[in-house]
């Protein structure tokens, strides 16, 4: 007879035996993956793909794959697309055999070059052979490299999306935002790394380690189910004081999940918490209640939080959500429901919240009957529809950016309730 002991056995070996590799592919991923500092991590596995043999063997990773030597003789594609496609077309065999039979690819690459744009897609078409789940994490050029790179990492994007089951976009445009003035170019260029570090770091560990809440690989698998659709990945941390709430608010904060793509709602998402053995089942039940109320999504939120001994007051949130393509059609008009949701957060808790399936469109109360205005709480605005709200500009051509008016309010384009306290 199977005992709990023996079944918690199991999954440790399991997981021990998860293969997870990170993939640095061109220049700027295989300086993110050099930079990545992996806490008590040491089964993942490090590898990087480049077409420039020189800086490829300065990268101190141990497992290193110089691509299209008969067509760029190790000198690199010089930013040209098609040159570090047949690169990586004409050693699609070594690509092959460095993904091997893996669980986990994590690919890390900077679009807007030339061989990072071109070899992703066909790293991740090989890879989309394998049983392998494949995530990718890509940066995209500042305003000041140009448009033709631009260009080039749009057209990127779009087709390693369509490849892999999860894939985060890193603007460095944004995440220097969160950086000093004065900051340097070396420093500015290494913003995006520290986002991915984080990122890998937190779903690394959680896969990994064993944890108050222990979160197996079919889990994650679960929110990322097919290929394609829109991913989104944010993180928060905190130190000291009321880091609970302060962590919270930092995640929320967080400028990854405020990019114009990002998806009204997610179909599934993933949460992994660190922290130290100090914080309590009632703070760990605090923060799924307040991330589940933000980030709620159509079907899954899976849960895992990792004891981190070293932390002491100290809390990581990580967030990875998963929306497919229909997801991104704007709800129609007055269509709500607000269902209640069981989400039980692995400690044997369940918490009630309210999702709403549907957003409503705003109106404005001198467009009800005066039943509907007194039904209305008496606290809280609401606003007419936003495409009837343009006001000085309604005789102007529509200011369009990312199929939003930029005309009309923010609070209105988003259908933002403003409570008077």
């Amino acid at each position: 007879m199977e005992t709990t002991t023996d079944k918690f056995s199991a999954q440790d070996t399991a997981q021990a035996d998860l293969k997870i590799k990170i993939i640095g592919v061109g220049g700027a991923g295989t300086n993110a993956v050099d930079g990545l500092k992996l806490d008590d991590l040491s089964d993942v596995r490090l590898a990087a793909i480049n077409t420039d043999a020189q800086a490829l063997n300065q990268s101190p990773i141990a497992e290193k794959l110089v691509i299209g030597r008969s067509v760029t003789r190790g000198l690199g594609a010089g930013g040209e697309v098609e040159i570090g496609k047949a690169a990586a077309e004409a050693d699609r065999n070594a690509i092959a055999r460095m993904i091997g039979d893996m669980d986990l690819i994590i690919l890390v690459v900077g679009l807007g070059g030339g061989t990072g744009s071109a070899t992703a897609a066909i790293v991740a078409e090989v890879a989309a052979k394998t049983d392998a789940l494949v995530l990718a994490f890509a940066t995209l050029p500042f305003s000041f490299e140009g448009a033709r790179r631009k260009r080039i990492a749009e057209d990127s994007i779009g087709e390693l999306r369509q490849l892999v089951h999860g894939l985060i976009p890193l603007p460095n445009d944004v995440l220097l935002q969160e950086g000093e003035e004065d900051t340097s170019v070396l420093n500015a260029f290494a913003v995006a790394d520290h986002w991915i570090g984080r990122g890998v770091n937190s779903l690394c560990a959680t896969l990994l380690k064993t944890g108050l809440i222990n979160q197996d690989f079919s889990s994650v698998r679960s929110v990322f189910q097919s290929r394609g659709g829109k991913t989104i990945f944010g993180t928060g941390t905190a130190t000291g004081g009321d880091y609970v709430k302060d962590a919270l608010e930092d995640l929320f904060i967080c400028p990854l999940l405020h990019l114009g793509d990002r998806p009204a709602q997610l179909d599934c998402i993933l949460v992994n918490v660190i922290c130290g053995a100090d914080m309590g089942m009632a703070k760990i039940n605090e923060v799924m209640t307040q991330v589940s109320k933000r980030f709620g999504s159509r079907e899954d939120i899976v849960f895992g939080a990792v004891i981190d001994e070293s932390r002491s007051q100290s809390l990581e949130l990580c967030i990875l959500g998963k929306a497919e393509m229909d997801s991104l059609v704007a709800p129609e008009p007055n269509k709500i429901s607000k269902e209640p949701e069981s989400i039980t957060t692995g400690l044997g808790l369940e918490t009630e919240i309210s999702v709403d399936k549907k957003a409503p469109r705003p109106v404005h109360r001198s467009k009800l009957s005066k039943k509907e205005q007194a039904a209305i709480d008496q606290d809280e605005f609401n606003f007419i529809d936003a495409d009837a709200q343009r006001g000085y500009f309604e005789k102007t051509d529509r200011n369009d950016y990312k199929d939003e008016d930029l005309d009309v309010p923010t609070f209105m384009r988003r259908g933002i309730k403003i409570k008077i306290k």
